[in-house]
């Protein structure tokens, strides 16, 4: 029997760039369709971190005590546009029931699982696409002005529990680090063991002409219909053995065409901004935790990105938000004059924070990586590799990625 099938896998982002290589390295006919450049989307902008301290998402406790600053001011890391509030509804209830300490612990256990193996995963990546020079290990900080809003202890026992290295900083101890932060700083953790990628465009770019010169191949068109043919598919006049859904936050239209329920899948719009050339001025990313933002040094300026608008898709620029980030990305680094580049990108985000890597429960040969929150960058290599293991009979589906929790 031949086990070489032609997949299609439908997203060029950094999840759908991994799987691809991935599975065309263990002998598949691969075939990439996107609407725009491979890796042109929300995986070029982040903050560029390989964020495997990550174990506490977002669903925590403290969001409740926080929810009316969320809700009704502008000047806070959430913010919400209310013309697209009754939409976000359904979702937005999901979130909320999740966000209590056994949700939360339930989301760090098997978040865990992943963020272990993705540095690893990186290095390997990175080594056979000739790109181990952009990945840097300087560590990150967590660092706040405001005592009221360090992180919580929950986070704090949570990345204990998980074996993650923290390391608490005063204010004297970050400013010998980072000599050009604000004196303003009242203290922070280190964790010195995490990494950031010094150009992310390098990085697609990298992986995608190794893709093709594996033999992949790259469609650019849209993908408006996904046509099932008994254990077979039809995609723009094409048949494929095999489909994967890894489009990110557009991956809700197919799925809502392929499964029998909606799925609960939102839309966190992040935000950055680069200034260029100064990259001098910071050694390490730095998180100004009670803005929610990063500023991270990459091979030419320092990028700061970050923040969550809930306002869909289809809105355009939130020029506020640009705003927002400038102002507190001044306060961090007093020595920041004006951006020269910003960016608005999507990120898709499920009530429980946890990606989805899983098969189809209508199609056989149909499967889904997508949901990945915040984490997208740092998560999208070892999803290829899992949707690679699982597709090659290799790997289990983990209950928790599965889609079957939502229908």
């Amino acid at each position: 029997m031949d086990k070489r099938k032609k997949i299609a896998v439908i997203g060029a982002g950094i999840v759908g760039l991994s799987t691809s290589y991935f599975l065309q390295s263990s002998d598949h006919q691969v075939t990439i369709f996107d609407q725009n450049d491979p890796g042109s989307g929300t995986s070029r902008g982040h903050a560029s971190v390989i964020a495997d301290y990550g174990v506490p998402a977002i669903n925590q406790p403290d969001v409740w005590k926080n929810l009316f600053r969320y809700l009704f001011f502008k000047n806070s890391p959430l913010s919400f546009n209310w013309s697209y509030l009754p939409k976000s509804i359904p979702w937005l209830v999901k979130f909320l029931k999740n966000c209590n300490s056994n949700s939360m612990n339930y989301t760090a256990e098997h978040m865990s699982v992943l963020l272990k193996k993705a540095l690893p995963t990186y290095k390997m990546l990175l080594n056979e696409i000739n790109g181990s020079d952009l990945l840097t290990n300087k560590g990150v900080l967590y660092v706040w002005m405001n005592q009221r809003q360090k992180p919580s202890q929950d986070q704090i026992e949570i990345r204990n529990k998980n074996n993650v290295e923290q390391i608490s900083l005063n204010a004297s101890q970050i400013l010998d680090l980072e000599p050009n932060l604000s004196k303003n700083i009242k203290g922070g953790w280190y964790f010195p063991q995490a990494n950031h990628t010094l150009n992310p465009d390098k990085i697609l770019n990298k992986l995608f002409l190794k893709f093709i010169e594996k033999k992949g191949q790259f469609i650019k068109e849209r993908v408006a219909f996904v046509n099932p043919q008994n254990k077979s598919f039809n995609i723009n006049d094409k048949d494929f053995d095999i489909v994967v859904i890894c489009c990110g936050a557009f991956s809700k239209r197919l799925i809502n065409q392929l499964e029998t329920k909606n799925i609960p899948l939102e839309t966190e719009r992040g935000y950055h901004l680069e200034y260029m050339g100064i990259q001098d001025h910071l050694t390490r990313p730095t998180s100004l935790v009670e803005a929610g933002i990063y500023l991270t040094p990459l091979e030419y300026g320092i990028r700061a990105a970050g923040t969550v608008e809930i306002a869909g898709i289809k809105n355009i620029i939130n020029k506020s938000r640009l705003n927002y980030i400038h102002y507190h990305a001044g306060k961090l680094i007093p020595k920041l004059n004006d951006y020269q580049n910003s960016w608005l990108g999507f990120r898709p985000t499920l009530p429980d924070c946890l990606p989805i890597i899983s098969d189809s429960l209508n199609h056989e040969n149909l499967y889904y990586a997508f949901g990945h929150n915040h984490l997208g960058w740092t998560l999208g290599p070892i999803t290829g590799k899992i949707i690679t293991g699982i597709i090659n009979g290799e790997e289990k589906i983990n209950p928790a990625f599965s889609l079957s929790k939502y229908l």
